[in-house]
């Protein structure tokens, strides 16, 4: 039933027109910029917990080299 009805819809009746539109995006490039920062910004803080294991991470590893490397330009 749904592959025949897809099947139905998917040819364009006698008469219709081709559809047509200004612009090849529905936003300018400045505009999806924005838009992807924001979701960014949004997906980024609704997970602290990730967030935090990120910091954590990051400062084992920066202690981590840096007791590894720690006398490496003295002499």
């Amino acid at each position: 039933r749904t592959n025949s009805l897809v099947k139905e819809l998917s040819v364009p009746s006698e008469g219709s027109k081709d559809l047509y539109f200004p612009r090849q995006y529905s936003q300018s490039n400045t505009g999806q910029f924005k838009t992807c920062l924001w979701k960014l910004w949004l997906t980024y803080w609704r997970s602290p917990e990730y967030n935090f294991v990120r910091y954590v991470y990051a400062l084992v590893a920066a202690l981590l080299l840096g007791t590894i490397f720690w006398g490496v330009g003295k002499d």
